[in-house]
């Protein structure tokens, strides 16, 4: 969603039953205008919010210029304050499919390990089967 039509493109997505409150709302409507400007980005889209077991996340983009090659990814715990999302090589992408099992928490700080003789086992009884 644009942040130049987010109230109403919030409405629009409403009846899936997952709406942001008034003060979420009026944040985030805020904070993307704040955003686009102190990074200097040409749009800001809120791509949503996911549901975390601690906290949740909000998700926005940042495009530059050139949309394709200058984007930013940024998540907000709180619609006001926004931090970079690190950029992600293939191998990141590999480990972290490897080690997230179970529910999002939504603690930056969470550290998620790879249970590696517990995959065995588990990869050993569906061979026995």
């Amino acid at each position: 969603m644009d942040s130049n039509s987010l109230y109403y493109s919030l409405d629009l997505v409403a009846s899936s039953g997952l709406v942001l409150t008034v003060e979420q709302r009026t944040a985030l409507h805020t904070s993307l205008l704040i955003l686009k400007k102190n990074y200097k980005f040409q749009r800001v889209m809120f791509w949503g919010k996911i549901l975390g077991i601690k906290r949740d996340y909000f998700i926005a983009q940042g495009r530059g210029e050139d949309e394709i090659k200058d984007q930013k990814y940024l998540y907000s715990l709180n619609c006001i304050d926004w931090l970079l999302l690190p950029f992600t090589t293939e191998s990141m992408i590999e480990e972290v499919s490897k080690a997230a099992k179970g529910h999002f928490i939504g603690d930056p700080s969470f550290v998620y390990e790879q249970k590696i003789q517990g995959d065995r086992e588990e990869a050993a009884e569906e061979n026995k089967t």
